[in-house]
């Protein structure tokens, strides 16, 4: 922090703890690390998060820490999205990236440091993001760098990238930076992951063919999967899962659909992604849950093998 803030600025930086951290609302002393800071006879307040704050809060913590101390506060942070720091800039918010910007309008210095790459919206995860973010949590991965996760999934690097901007424009926190590039760190226990990326997860099933016989295919999917994983007992008809690739090899548009209030064969659901979990012949449980409607998880049973199958597989 302050080697970073020296060398940039090319002045000399005194920072100390801010001493009178215990007269703030206990709200700013659990969430920041506060420092005080002097340069060039300056006294300002740096605010560090201790974990992930979205940048709504992190911007009314910054205006009512400024209030609460009667000097200018600048936040430290790790990364900063372009979108993030573009709202910043325009709100005149001060921060220092750790080693990559400083925006310290009231000492004068409007914005020093590497040029930030444009990274394109997203208005949803790629199938391939969903995918690496749940091996990335069953696995535990640590500093997973570009190339270690093409080589693991055997695809591109390029692909990869892409997961990676993805993953910094949504500013998930498993995205750190280790030396000068990115990696994938998951902390904390699954269900804790579980929690900070679910919401940005979609419905893996791309379609879904209801056929009139049983395909007896190799995964299974949905409720019958669920039912392996739990103590559940199955629909009368098995679900399986498939790629696109398998739809067209198995001609499955051309198979006979079932008519409305006929008994089905089987249920085939063609997956964006599929992940060999345990090597179980059954599609991985998250994606089961992900997969699930929500008539099906509103039934009492459902819910208690979902939770069966999260405590014993995942958690």
């Amino acid at each position: 922090m302050k080697e970073y803030i020296e060398k940039c600025l090319r002045k000399k930086v005194e920072i100390t703890e801010y001493e009178k951290n215990k007269s703030l609302p206990l709200l700013y002393s659990g969430l920041y690390y506060l420092y005080s800071v002097k340069m060039d006879g300056i006294l300002w307040l740096m605010a560090e998060p201790k974990e992930k704050i979205g940048l709504a809060s992190m911007r009314k913590h910054q205006r009512q820490l400024e209030k609460l101390t009667g000097m200018n506060c600048a936040l430290y942070l790790k990364n900063l999205n372009s979108y993030s720091k573009d709202v910043m800039l325009n709100e005149g918010i001060p921060f220092v990236v750790e080693g990559k910007q400083i925006y310290l309008p009231f000492t004068g210095v409007l914005l020093m440091g590497e040029t930030d790459r444009i990274l394109p919206p997203i208005s949803r995860i790629s199938y391939l993001t969903q995918r690496i973010l749940l091996m990335a949590l069953y696995e535990n991965w640590q500093d997973m760098s570009v190339t270690k996760i093409a080589e693991c999934l055997s695809v591109t690097k390029m692909s990869v990238t892409r997961f990676f901007d993805e993953l910094e424009y949504l500013e998930m926190p498993m995205l750190t930076m280790k030396r000068k590039s990115r990696v994938i760190s998951v902390s904390g226990n699954p269900k804790e992951q579980w929690e900070e990326i679910h919401s940005i997860l979609r419905n893996p099933v791309i379609a879904s063919f209801e056929i009139t016989e049983d395909l007896k295919l190799d995964v299974k999917a949905g409720m019958s999967a669920l039912c392996e994983y739990s103590m559940l007992e199955d629909n009368p008809f098995p679900t399986y899962a498939i790629t696109k690739k398998e739809i067209q090899k198995l001609q499955i548009k051309k198979k006979q659909l079932v008519p409305k209030g006929e008994e089905k064969g089987c249920v085939i659901q063609e997956l964006g992604y599929y992940i060999n979990f345990q090597k179980r012949n059954l599609v991985d449980p998250l994606t089961v849950l992900l997969s699930l409607s929500d008539e099906e998880k509103a039934d009492d049973r459902v819910s208690i093998s979902i939770e069966e199958m999260l405590k014993e597989y995942v958690w």
